[in-house]
């Protein structure tokens, strides 16, 4: 019969690696804390060689700011470059970075999720968090908190938090106008859900004041169903397929909306910008053609990162400071979609 318990028993009995368990009972800072925790009392219960148990629960852990979104953004999405700034910025203030994926469960429960420690947290960033409800959960938490972009109904909301955005209304405005101009358009149309978030509305907001001072037709070219459409095969191309003739131009909420509808474009026979021109917004840096030759503005996601960072340093240092919302400039890039 085994008598011995070892560090291969406790991982097993965790279903945790050696390394990990190892680094908790060997003093290693780099562990979160709710893992040590769980560690330690699987020890006591297993009784594990002796361990001085109090002087490792008593290390100073290092300080996490959360990092909070409902979607995890792959490459073509601004949080990539934020998060790595982010970080960056966090490790030279010797604070962590912790990432929390919330799912539609917790929304629906109205729950943190269970790797989220509100006692371990020193603030939060909440980016992708356009639940009016759930974002108010997170700002009832008693813990600084900073949203990137943010649902429709925040500015009426009056939430206890800091929200940081790109600059969207007057960059789409001067855009589309300067293309007006130049190009002498008598139509245009909108490509997203306005309704998404708070930056796709306020560019719906640049769109609608640019074609309202130039005197350009809209209505008939707007695509600007629920958001939940556009990802579906073919539903892009069913709607321009619908339109008695295409517009001038089409301006789409993001570069990835964009993308979509060119290459529906495409299939249906049109040529960008032969036929139509198609601009977008984002910006970010790509190897696809398309993504490369659009007409777009360009978000500034690392100073986004950095921004984001100065702004929860700076609330931690005057926790009573008036609540802000702050712009980041943003630059217009014209490029062949709609040179």
């Amino acid at each position: 019969m085994k008598n011995k318990v070892t560090i291969q028993d406790i991982a097993d009995a965790l279903q945790l690696s050696r390394i990990t368990v190892s680094k908790v009972l060997n003093n290693s800072p780099n562990v979160s804390a709710d893992t040590r925790e769980i560690v330690l009392q699987k020890a006591r219960e297993m009784n594990y060689k002796t361990v001085n148990y109090t002087d490792i629960l008593q290390q100073p852990q290092a300080k996490s700011f959360a990092f909070v979104m409902h979607m995890v953004p792959d490459v073509f999405h601004i949080g990539s470059s934020i998060i790595t700034q982010l970080g960056q910025e966090l490790r030279q203030k010797n604070y962590t970075l912790t990432l929390h994926a919330i799912t539609e469960a917790d929304i629906n429960s109205m729950t943190l999720p269970p790797n989220l420690n509100k006692n371990l947290v020193e603030a939060i960033i909440c980016l992708e968090m356009f639940h009016p409800e759930y974002s108010k959960l997170l700002c009832s938490l008693g813990i600084p908190t900073l949203f990137i972009d943010a649902c429709v109904s925040f500015p009426s909301m009056k939430l206890p938090c800091d929200l940081l955005l790109m600059e969207n209304r007057t960059s789409v405005y001067r855009m589309l106008t300067s293309l007006c101009e130049k190009h002498h358009l008598t139509s245009m149309g909108f490509v997203g859900d306005k309704n998404h978030c708070l930056s796709f509305y306020e560019r719906y907001e640049g769109f609608f004041l640019a074609s309202n001072s130039c005197g350009i037709t809209t209505a008939p070219y707007n695509i600007i169903e629920d958001d939940r459409f556009y990802g579906q095969a073919g539903w892009i191309t069913e709607q321009l397929q619908r339109m008695k003739a295409l517009p001038d131009l089409f301006f789409c909420a993001n570069d990835v909306l964009a993308q979509i509808l060119i290459q529906s474009l495409e299939e249906l026979g049109f040529k960008v910008p032969c036929n139509v021109m198609v601009c977008g917004f984002d910006g970010l840096p790509s190897r696809n053609p398309i993504l490369n030759s659009l007409t777009t503005v360009r978000t500034p996601t690392t100073e986004l990162g950095s921004y984001a960072a100065s702004l929860l340093f700076e609330r931690l240092r005057y926790p009573k400071r008036i609540n802000n919302s702050t712009y980041l400039r943003t630059e217009i890039c014209f490029r062949s979609s709609a040179p």
